[in-house]
């Protein structure tokens, strides 16, 4: 049973009932403090299908794959017709929008600068390059010198430091010179050309 008692005090002619009464207490939990949300934004994924790349260093990217020519590949942003190039060694896999699945490069590949062409070897026999990878043709020309007498060995020396330069840029480890044509008449500036397929060990 709940009882109300009503006190009326009177003190210099203030009614403190009036006072009272005005006091409310609440018998609800207060409601008007909300709780702050924390809402966690994801990047949304393309909506329309694409290609996926999958790099060596857990880089994803949502493309369109163009092609693959050599140590490139071409491709273009979702909705765009530019046409950017990267190095494919970088890439592991591509999951293409059909379903197929192209692995690129099972393990990352060490990406040579054009100076580390001192350690691309050079070999004249074919047994050298048994197992090993071909990656590629080259071919290098070198040209004598007009106001000094050149011998072709030294000519063929030229030739081979522009081949390993060619191979370095492949990430090729290993060249074997197939052919050689030299010109010499007299009157003329003597040149050699050297023809070779680059190798690769993995």
């Amino acid at each position: 049973m709940i009882r109300f008692v009503l006190i009326c005090i009177i003190i210099g002619g203030f009614d403190l009932s009036v006072a009272l009464s005005q006091v409310v207490y609440p018998t609800e939990p207060d409601t008007t403090k909300k709780e702050t949300q924390v809402i966690e934004v994801k990047q949304d994924l393309p909506t329309a299908k694409t290609d996926i790349i999958h790099q060596h260093n857990g880089t994803i990217m949502y493309v369109d794959v163009k092609k693959i020519q050599m140590n490139d590949l071409f491709y273009s942003l979702p909705g765009e017709t530019k046409v950017i190039k990267i190095d494919q060694r970088l890439v592991y896999k591509i999951e293409y929008k059909t379903g197929k699945i192209e692995i690129l490069n099972e393990k990352p590949t060490e990406i040579r600068e054009v100076g580390d062409y001192r350690k691309v070897k050079v070999t004249y026999d074919p047994k050298d390059i048994d197992g090993l990878i071909e990656v590629a043709q080259l071919e290098a020309r070198a040209d004598g010198s007009e106001t000094r007498q050149t011998s072709l060995k030294t000519l063929e020396r030229s030739a081979i430091i522009v081949l390993r330069r060619k191979a370095a840029l492949i990430n090729s480890d290993i060249i074997l010179v197939t052919d050689k044509k030299t010109h010499v008449a007299f009157g003329e500036i003597p040149n050699i050309v050297l023809y070779a397929k680059a190798y690769s060990y993995k």
